[in-house]
C-alpha cells in the first residue's frame, strides 16, 4: 500500500505533466502553422540540438559517466565485503546512492534541456535534454558491461556477499540504469521552463554564455523578484568587457541562488516536522502493539507526500519552481529531524519490548545501541532522502506548472470578452 502510494503520489507527476507540456506545444503548433509544419519543426529541433556547444558536451558527458561508473564500481567491489564490519549493508548503501544519482542525472538534464530550449526553443532543449540522458545511459554501460560480463563468466573472481544471491553482486548499477526511466521527463519541463520568455511569443539571441547562464538563474525567479532579475539581465546586456560581463553574471547568479526562503515556508517546515513526528510515532506504537513490521516504509512514503504538497504549493503560489525547491529543501530538512528525534528513543523502546529494529522489525535482539544506530544507518537515510527529493522535485514542477495556469487564466478570459 505504501509503494503504492509512493508510485501514484510521488513518482506519477513528472510524466503526466511531461505529457501534459508535450500535448500543449503540439496543439500550439498544429494551430500556428498547421500539421504539415510538424515534421518541418521535428528537423528543426533535432539539429539545433545537437549543434555546437552541445556535441562535445554529450561527448564529455558520455566520457564523464564511464570513467565514473568505473570508478565507483572498483571502489564498491573493494568495499562490499566490509558492510557487516561498519554496520551497514554496502550492496543496499550503493542501491539507493543510484536511485539519488538518478535524480542528479534528471536535474542535469533538464539544466542541459534549459539551456539549449534559452538559445534553440523547446524542441531543441528537449531533444538535447534527452540526449543528456542517453549520454550518461551509454557511458555508465560501456563501463558496466564488460564487468559484468567477466562477473558472469567467472564469479569466483569476485567478492562474496552472504545475503546477495548469485548474479546480484553488480544490481546496484544496473539499478541505477533503470532509474534514469524516472529521468525521462525532466528534459520536457527543463526546456518547458528554459524556454519562458519575458514577452510572450518571442525569443531573444543569446549572446554568450555568460547571459545564458544569468537567464536560467533569474529566469523563474518569485513574482516579487521577477523585476529584480529583468533588471540584472538588461544592465548585463549593456556591459561589453568581457571580465566585467563573467563577473556581473557570477554575482548575479550567487544573489539569485541564495535569495530567501518564500514567504510561509518555515511555518510549512515547522507543519511537517509535526506532523511527520506524530506520524513515525504513532506508526511505531501501532507497529509494536500489533506485532507488524518496522516503519522504514513510513518513513519513505508520508514525508515524500508532504515534501510534495509543500513544494506544489509554494510553487503554486509564486508561480516559481525555485521557490518550490526552497521551501522543499526547508520541509526535508525539518521532517529529517522529526525522524531522528521520534525514532532514536522509540529505537530503545523496541530493543527492549520487542527485541527488534525499529527500521525494519526483523527479530534480531541488538542492545540499545545497536538499535539506535540502525535508525542511523547511511543505506536507510539515503533511501529516504532519494525518495524525499523526488517528492520536492515533482511537486515543485507540477505547481508552478498550475501556477502559471492560474496566472494565465485572467488575461485568457479577457482577450475572449
Amino acid at each position: 500500500m505504501l509503494l503504492l502510494l509512493l508510485f501514484l503520489v510521488v513518482l506519477a507527476p513528472a510524466p503526466l505533466l511531461a505529457i501534459v507540456v508535450l500535448t500543449v506545444r503540439l496543439r500550439d503548433a498544429v494551430r500556428q502553422g498547421g500539421a504539415g509544419t510538424l515534421a518541418t519543426r521535428t528537423r528543426v529541433a533535432l539539429r539545433d540540438s545537437i549543434g555546437r556547444p552541445v556535441w562535445p558536451g554529450l561527448i564529455a558527458v558520455t566520457a564523464v559517466a564511464g570513467v565514473l561508473t568505473a570508478g565507483l564500481e572498483r571502489a564498491y567491489l573493494a568495499t562490499v565485503t566490509y558492510g557487516p564490519r561498519w554496520g551497514f549493508d554496502m550492496a543496499l548503501l550503493a542501491v539507493v546512492l543510484g536511485l539519488l544519482a538518478a535524480v542528479g542525472c534528471a536535474v542535469l538534464a533538464g539544466l542541459a534541456a534549459a539551456a539549449v530550449a534559452r538559445a534553440r526553443g523547446f524542441g531543441a532543449g528537449t531533444v538535447a535534454g534527452l540526449l543528456t540522458l542517453v549520454a550518461v545511459a551509454v557511458g555508465t554501460a560501456s563501463a558496466h558491461l564488460p564487468l559484468r560480463a567477466a562477473y558472469l563468466a567467472e564469479p569466483d573472481r569476485f567478492p562474496i556477499v552472504a545475503n546477495l544471491a548469485d548474479g546480484d553482486l553488480l544490481v546496484p548499477f544496473e539499478v541505477f540504469l533503470g532509474a534514469l526511466i524516472w529521468a525521462l521527463p525532466w528534459p520536457v519541463l527543463g526546456a518547458a521552463l528554459g524556454s519562458r520568455t519575458e514577452t510572450a511569443g518571442r525569443r531573444h539571441a543569446v549572446r554568450d554564455g555568460w547571459q545564458l547562464l544569468l537567464d536560467l538563474a533569474t529566469a523563474d525567479l518569485p513574482e516579487s523578484r521577477s523585476a529584480w532579475g529583468a533588471a540584472l539581465r538588461s544592465e548585463l546586456a549593456a556591459i561589453d568587457p568581457p571580465a566585467e560581463r563573467r563577473g556581473f553574471a557570477l554575482g548575479g547568479v550567487w544573489t539569485a541562488l541564495r535569495y530567501g526562503q518564500p514567504p510561509g515556508a518555515w511555518v510549512r517546515a515547522a507543519g511537517v516536522a509535526v506532523v511527520v513526528a506524530a506520524v513515525s510515532f504513532a506508526a511505531s506504537r501501532w507497529s509494536l502493539e500489533n506485532g507488524r513490521g518496522g516503519v522504514l516504509g513510513f518513513w519513505m512514503a508520508v514525508p515524500s507526500v508532504l515534501l510534495l504538497a509543500v513544494a506544489l504549493t509554494t510553487a503554486w503560489r509564486n508561480r516559481s519552481f525555485g521557490s518550490g525547491l526552497r521551501a522543499g529543501a526547508l520541509a526535508g530538512l525539518a521532517a529529517l529531524v522529526a525522524v531522528l528525534a521520534v525514532g532514536i528513543p522509540e529505537a530503545v523502546v523496541w530493543a527492549h519490548e520487542r527485541a527488534g529494529y525499529l527500521s525494519t522489525g526483523d527479530a534480531v535482539p541488538p542492545t540499545w545501541q545497536a538499535a539506535v544506530l540502525d535508525v542511523l544507518r547511511p543505506e536507510f537515510l539515503v533511501g529516504m532522502i532519494a525518495f524525499w527529493t523526488m517528492g520536492a522535485v515533482g511537486g515543485a514542477a507540477l505547481g508552478t506548472a498550475l501556477g502559471r495556469l492560474r496566472a494565465s487564466a485572467p488575461d485568457d478570459a479577457t482577450a475572449a470578452r
